[in-house]
């Protein structure tokens, strides 16, 4: 063997190492990369997915408020309806924020306000709220006097 074939063999075991070592390199950037956004993504979809349940908590309490024959009795079966209802794993705490009963307007509306906790917190940001209001038209008006 001559001494280039020796050299050109010990290059190619050289360049594949160094190939190699920086595919790992590569793939650890990557995942230092990657690893936070599907986090980020976790907390994406479990807040949409309070949200949404949030909002159909609310439209749930107004048409029960809906029913209602004042004010008070809209506070009490909003509060209700609320109290009865099976909320997703990551809420905290729900809870009626507003009840506003306008027999003038022939309507009803009911604000929830729902705590979530995030199945990955985020520094400074380990719980959020958030709000949704439905407004439903009064269904059972009294009769004029």
């Amino acid at each position: 063997m001559t001494f280039s074939v020796k050299r050109k063999r010990r290059f190619a075991a050289a360049s594949k190492s160094r190939r190699s070592g920086s595919s790992m390199v590569e793939t650890l950037a990557g995942f230092v990369v990657l690893i936070p956004i599907a986090l980020a993504a976790v907390d994406v979809v479990a807040f949409v997915s309070a949200v949404d349940s949030n909002e159909h908590l609310a439209e749930a309490a107004a048409r029960g408020a809906a029913k209602a024959s004042s004010q008070d009795s809209a506070q009490t079966i909003a509060e209700d309806v609320v109290k009865h209802c099976t909320p997703p794993w990551m809420v905290e705490h729900i809870m009626i924020d507003d009840v506003e009963y306008n027999l003038g307007k022939g309507m009803v509306s009911v604000a929830t306000l729902m705590q979530v906790k995030l199945p990955v917190p985020v520094p400074g940001y380990s719980e959020i709220s958030c709000r949704a209001s439905s407004i439903e038209p009064i269904v059972s008006t009294p009769a004029p006097n």
